[in-house]
């Protein structure tokens, strides 16, 4: 997978996009809610009064910024980096269609308030975030070492100036030593120990440590898309294709909401699948045993596609995530006579486009 697609899954199991601010927002009406007073429960440190105020904004206005902005902020000043990244695939799946200037519009607003008060830890916070979901991070380090400076022992701040550094693929042996400061700071925290999994998994590739951080973010509770997305690429590097399969099934599963199924798809033939948030696409593939069949994804809308293939009776026999590039695929011998089935989506199903599924 991409070093970031950003994630998406609602409250870590399927639900729908439609839902995706469904929370209820503390007994506020909707028409009673506004950013400003986010903000404000933000700068008073009422982290969960704030994410209350935010998604009633999400929920009166889905694809506005500043909701999924503000309560991402809050997110991050809780600890909750699962939850922000996954905000912030919301913004990829709801948001961005709507205004493709949501990236721009959130890192101008994080100068503004930093050029007002450039030691605003809220501001720091989310704005060396925003930096990092969006690919940039040296801007992130930049930042992330401004608010250390404030605060030494920041968790966040160790935490995501290690993950960048990996990232980066410069200073790595400085960005593993912020890993292990933030995991000393915080060692039982599920969220800290995901984001070091992710970093040890696309940054400084270690499939154990990665595999060992992800397990433990998985059984304190993060049972999320990218969480299985790790897993999966660590088993792979084992050379463990069905546990792999399982989680990337898992991963499939848990950001689909509508799954729509096509005609099959004979040896030679290609299906152009028309994708949104949430549409996941079972093809029917009809094998004899010893049959070899290759499959291979590809769009001109995105960049990255993940699928799952399941045997004739129902249970996960390979999954794929990055065959070529950042598009999955295989070439794989069928162990029987039957109708397999292909599930394909867009990683973390975040995605509007085309995708094109070719059986060679």
């Amino acid at each position: 997978m991409a070093v970031l697609t950003i994630m998406f899954a609602l409250g870590g199991g399927p639900a729908g996009y439609a839902k995706a601010a469904e929370a209820e927002p503390g007994g506020l009406k909707a028409e009673q809610c506004a950013a400003e007073t986010g903000q404000l429960f933000i700068n008073e440190g009422r982290y969960e009064h704030a994410i209350r105020e935010f998604t009633c904004v999400i929920k009166a206005r889905p694809t506005g910024v500043e909701g999924y902005r503000g309560r991402i902020e809050a997110e991050l000043l809780l600890g909750r980096y699962s939850d922000a990244y996954r905000d912030y695939a919301r913004v990829t799946a709801l948001v961005l269609p709507a205004h493709p200037d949501a990236e721009e519009t959130i890192l101008a607003g994080y100068a503004a308030r930093l050029a007002v008060s450039p030691e605003d830890i809220p501001a720091l916070t989310g704005a060396s975030f925003a930096r990092w979901v969006f690919f940039d991070y040296a801007q992130a380090i930049h930042l992330l070492n401004r608010l250390l400076d404030i605060r030494p022992n920041d968790v966040y701040g160790a935490l995501f100036r290690g993950s960048s550094r990996l990232l980066r693929g410069a200073t790595r042996a400085e960005g593993m030593a912020d890993l292990e400061r933030a995991i000393a700071l915080a060692p039982q925290s599920a969220d800290v120990r995901f984001i070091v999994a992710d970093a040890y998994t696309y940054g400084q590739p270690d499939p154990e440590r990665a595999f060992a951080e992800a397990s433990l973010a998985l059984a304190w509770g993060l049972d999320t898309p990218r969480v299985h997305a790790i897993l999966a690429s660590a088993y792979l590097a084992f050379g463990d294709d069905l546990a792999a399969a399982v989680h990337i099934q898992r991963h499939i599963e848990l950001v689909t909401t509508e799954l729509l199924t096509t005609s099959p798809l004979a040896a030679g033939a290609s299906l152009s699948l028309d994708l949104a948030p949430g549409r996941t696409y079972e093809i029917p593939v009809a094998a004899i045993a010893g049959e070899t069949i290759s499959i291979v994804t590809s769009s001109r809308d995105f960049y990255d596609s993940i699928l799952v293939l399941l045997a004739p009776d129902g249970t996960p026999v390979l999954g794929s995530d990055d065959y070529k590039q950042y598009f999955a695929g295989f070439e794989w011998i069928a162990g029987e006579t039957g109708t397999y089935r292909l599930r394909v989506t867009s990683f973390e199903s975040v995605n509007t486009g085309t995708l094109v599924v070719t059986r060679d």
